[in-house]
């Protein structure tokens, strides 16, 4: 997870959002989740949040596709104990659908405060940790975010991270493309020194744990 500044609210949201969220809630103040899904108005500006955000999930730095119907309206501070914040833009993060789910009604750090560095990405395991110099609270914050989101007990993420690096090693994207669709994996190769001898640190490091 890196920082992610946080985006202006698009032109259409008050008329497609808020106000019909509003006239929903001044009627059921308390909704149930059937409720919820027969007036999920946020689903209305789901490609909008996407292509604000490029396509970088809010909670691993990675991007995804828009095509794959992937794309998840997450509620940083959850629906069911916030409902005045359901159709509020500013509470919104884009996120995946497993994502999503992972996240739940949890309490975990927020994109939009954090600080780059706070996350670490382990080389070459590609497994995320909290950075040293935080506070122990800190740390125990963004242990639980991992733990939540499964970021590392999920092969398939761990993997993901694994492939684009490779990808980047053997020059099949450059570091321009790292940066803009995978911001995290660059932020971590450039604040461990490892933009131009991440493949001379990789085999080294496999090497070391495989013999």
């Amino acid at each position: 997870m890196i920082k992610i500044q946080k985006k202006p609210e698009v032109s259409t949201f008050d008329k497609l959002v808020r106000k019909p969220g509003y006239n929903f809630l001044k009627k059921v103040s308390n909704p149930n989740t059937k409720e919820w899904t027969t007036h999920n108005y946020w689903s209305r500006i789901s490609s909008e949040l996407y292509r604000s955000y490029s396509g970088i999930c809010a909670y691993t730095g990675m991007w995804f596709p828009l095509s794959n119907n992937d794309v998840s309206v997450d509620h940083f501070l959850p629906k069911k104990y916030y409902p005045r914040l359901a159709y509020e833009w500013d509470n919104y993060r884009l996120t995946t659908i497993k994502i999503n789910r992972n996240k739940g009604i949890h309490n975990i750090v927020d994109p939009f405060e954090i600080e780059d560095g706070w996350f670490v990405l382990e080389i070459p395991t590609c497994l995320i940790k909290a950075a040293d110099f935080l506070t122990q609270s800190q740390k125990q914050l963004i242990t639980n975010t991992i733990s939540i989101l499964k970021l590392n007990s999920d092969d398939n993420m761990v993997q993901e991270r694994l492939n684009i690096i490779e990808e980047y090693i053997h020059g099949h994207i450059d570091f321009d493309f790292l940066k803009r669709k995978y911001p995290f994996i660059a932020q971590e190769l450039i604040r461990q020194n490892m933009v131009d001898n991440i493949g001379d640190f990789f085999k080294t490091r496999t090497e070391q744990i495989y013999c």
